[in-house]
């Protein structure tokens, strides 16, 4: 639809089944996997969120490979516990900037209206939004 205005100048009326999205969106819940001590809950040691010396990161290593950079990167087997103590380290940004050089998936967790929040990727900045 944008699409079609962009280039005609005309609007167009479309019908979207937000349901089914909706019921799509929802198949980790219906599952389980949200639910405290499931996968996407806390579960595992490799996604979850973790404090910092100044805020909160969420880590989203679920990949084997970015499971696996990560610990190695932090010289750790990979307990919660070992990872709760090194992120303790560093600044929620500062392990962002470091996460993004490593190609590993952590994103410091921001207030609505903070630098940064609602950024889609650890290599989208401010200016690239504008």
């Amino acid at each position: 639809a944008l699409l079609h205005a962009t280039r005609s100048g005309a609007g167009v009326h479309r019908e979207v089944a937000l349901s089914d999205v909706a019921r799509s969106m929802a198949q980790p819940v219906s599952h389980g996997l949200t639910g405290a001590g499931g996968a996407l809950g806390g579960a595992l040691p490799c996604y979850g969120i973790y404090d910092t010396a100044d805020g909160f990161i969420a880590v989203a290593a679920l990949e084997a490979h970015f499971w696996s950079g990560l610990i190695t990167q932090l010289g750790i087997e990979g307990s919660r516990c070992e990872l709760e103590v090194a992120f303790q380290g560093r600044t929620a940004i500062e392990w962002e900037n470091w996460a993004h050089e490593h190609g590993l998936p952590i994103a410091a967790i921001r207030a609505p209206g903070q630098p940064g929040a609602g950024r889609t990727s650890a290599t989208t900045t401010p200016d690239d939004r504008a």
